[in-house]
């Protein structure tokens, strides 16, 4: 496959932010951006239909693990050989320990992808009865997922059948959750009935109580409609989830501004305003307190200001903000632009973190992660 040293030093980045952060996290960020370059034949990964290759691999260094999801991309200037990555970095050769990660339960492809029912991560575990969000947003992973599961032949549509096989499995197992996990999520899509909705949060939480579960049980899903605008109903819904044993609600923002959240964004998603989301997280938190609510932000696909600002104004009411690369996972998000170059995302994690450690957020870094 020719010399990695030589190869990367055919594309150089010239970053004057190369000292802010150590080498592990420049090509971690860097590999996220622009995916990696295999040099090798020994790696695994499988190719569906318009679905991007990808892989899992955890990045080493003194004191440094991190677990990061990125995409195969034959043109990219990181450059992995199944045991290191490689760049070249103001014109010097830079090499991080790297490993590809496979988990034969939840990624039998030894590609990354979303079960129904799976560990998210260490001490972590998700419910995703709703296995495809009826919004289906540009940039949004799920697309990815069902692309997938098509493709391998799973991931039935019957989301009444889905969630009781969900709840049939808190009822089997859900004695051990206390030992096993810290964190429940409760989906990763939404469904355009909202009584259903909440119905199926509230029910499967306190089927999680009534087992001996007494950790977080986190909701994600996308804000309804007959909350956008009446706070009394905001108040009701949050605590319907509360009181049925939820004790975190997320739901992701992805985009500061108007235009381009509705270039983006489908469904009544999209008319959401960014001062709109803010008063929905200011009466979530005054139901279920302080950091017991969060979102999410990209980063990539609008100006760094936009999300760094985003992020600060989360972080200043008591939200938890979780920014993510932006990633693409389908052929057809290749279309979508990342705003700003390596130096810039390097900029805005240093910028980020700045925000983590002024408001002591509890933000952990996942596998797309801007932290």
């Amino acid at each position: 496959m020719g010399d990695p040293k030589k190869r990367a030093a055919k594309v150089d980045f010239a970053l004057e932010n190369r000292h802010e952060v150590r080498i592990e996290e420049v090509l971690r960020l860097g590999a996220l951006r622009d995916g990696i370059q295999l040099l090798t034949t020994g790696v695994r990964f499988p190719i569906l239909g318009q679905v991007i290759p990808r892989l899992e691999i955890e990045i080493l260094g003194p004191e440094f693990v991190k677990k990061i999801t990125v995409r195969i991309n034959q043109n990219s200037p990181f450059m992995f050989d199944g045991e290191v990555i490689t760049a070249s970095i103001n014109n010097e050769i830079e090499q991080v320990r790297c490993r590809q990660c496979i988990d034969p339960e939840r990624s039998p492809t030894g590609m990354y992808n979303f079960g129904m029912m799976r560990v998210n991560g260490a001490r972590s575990f998700v419910f995703d009865y709703h296995v495809y969000c009826c919004y289906s947003c540009d940039f949004c992973f799920k697309e990815n997922e069902w692309e997938v599961l098509a493709v391998q032949g799973g991931g039935a549509t019957n989301y009444k059948a889905n969630f009781q096989e969900c709840l049939n499995y808190v009822d089997k197992h859900g004695h051990t959750f206390n030992d096993k996990f810290d964190i429940v999520w409760l989906t990763t899509g939404s469904i355009k009935d909202e009584k259903t909705e909440l119905d199926r949060h509230a029910t499967i939480s306190r089927h999680l109580r009534e087992a001996g579960y007494t950790k977080g049980i986190y909701v994600s899903q996308v804000v309804p409609p007959s909350v956008r605008n009446n706070q009394d109903r905001r108040i009701e819904y949050f605590s319907i989830l509360k009181d049925a044993g939820v004790s975190r609600f997320n739901t992701g923002i992805e985009i500061v501004d108007p235009g381009l959240r509705k270039k983006y964004i489908r469904g009544f998603k999209g008319e959401y305003t960014f001062d709109e989301y803010m008063a929905i997280f200011a009466d979530a938190i005054h139901v279920f307190g302080q950091f017991r609510v969060g979102s999410c932000l990209l980063a990539g696909i609008e100006a760094a200001d936009n999300t760094i600002n985003g992020l600060e104004a989360l972080a200043k009411i008591g939200a938890v903000p979780a920014p993510t690369v932006l990633t693409p996972f389908v052929v057809t998000q290749m279309n979508i632009p990342f705003w700003y170059d390596l130096e810039e995302l390097i900029d805005a994690h240093v910028r980020f973190n700045d925000i983590i450690a002024r408001y002591e957020l509890p933000v952990f870094s996942g596998v797309f992660s801007l932290a």
